[in-house]
């Protein structure tokens, strides 16, 4: 019997609906390492009977899909593992389970709608898959673009501010509040020019006097900062000729991602 396959937006959904976590250990999950398990596994499937007798004895309706949002929670690959090594037996503590699913379904349904709908977030995840498939770097526009997931699922209340998202093992992206950039010692921020239909990317900057990289004068400049440090600084009208916006002062900082 072929295995159901997820879309990412499903998988997304899934994931943030649960609160990237374990529902069995409780530990924080990674997007693309997650195991999406089935409450009642598939293998019923291949057995009607079995599979009528179990949603009667655990006070299921006829129509219950194996492959619904009802029936699917996020998992680390330990956990799922071991439970699909286990005979599957009717229990109340899956009809518990099942039951605290059921009140979540709707919700993640709503998410995975959504995800579908929104363009960026749908691209964000089309070039994680391809990024993960070639190994391209996480890095410069890639990141950029990654961005889109972590702002969809903030502002949705999802991952709280400061709390990083976790899209594979070693790469996870944090919302930066003013605060952080301030103690990086950032006192502007800035955006490079992008193409239609990319996403912003937010770039912090600390004013102080010195050589600018591009026309090589003493005056104010700005240094690019981040958590880790930054790139060689330049001047105001330089950046503008690069087709930078004006730099801003710190104080109005849009919701800016980096690289936890």
């Amino acid at each position: 019997m072929s295995r159901y396959k997820f879309s990412a937006a499903q998988r997304y959904a899934i994931f943030l609906a649960h609160g990237t976590k374990c529902y069995l250990c409780g530990a924080p999950l990674d997007f693309t390492s997650m195991a999406v398990d089935h409450v009642l596994p598939e293998h019923l499937l291949a057995t009607p009977s079995l599979f009528d007798a179990a949603k009667a004895e655990l006070g299921l309706p006829a129509s219950f899909s194996l492959n619904s949002f009802e029936n699917w929670l996020p998992a680390c690959s330990s956990c799922n593992g071991k439970k699909s090594a286990l005979q599957f037996e009717p229990s109340l503590l899956v009809q518990v389970e099942l039951q605290k699913l059921a009140k979540k379904a709707d919700k993640a349904r709503r998410l995975c709608d959504e995800v579908i709908g929104s363009r960026r977030v749908s691209m964000a995840l089309n070039v994680l898959e391809r990024a993960l498939a070639s190994g391209w770097s996480f890095e410069g526009a890639t990141q950029a673009q990654f961005s889109a997931l972590l702002r969809f699922a903030s502002e949705r209340g999802l991952v709280p501010r400061g709390q990083p998202l976790r899209l594979t093992q070693s790469f996870q992206l944090v919302t930066t509040t003013v605060e952080d950039a301030t103690g990086w010692g950032a006192s502007h921020w800035s955006m490079p020019p992008r193409d239609p239909g990319e996403p912003a990317l937010v770039v912090l900057f600390r004013a102080e006097r010195g050589e600018c990289v591009e026309c090589g004068l003493i005056q104010q400049v700005f240094q690019p900062i981040n958590q880790e440090g930054g790139g060689d600084p330049i001047c105001g009208v330089c950046l503008s000729e690069l087709d930078w916006m004006a730099p801003v002062i710190l104080g109005d900082l849009p919701t800016h991602v980096t690289q936890a």
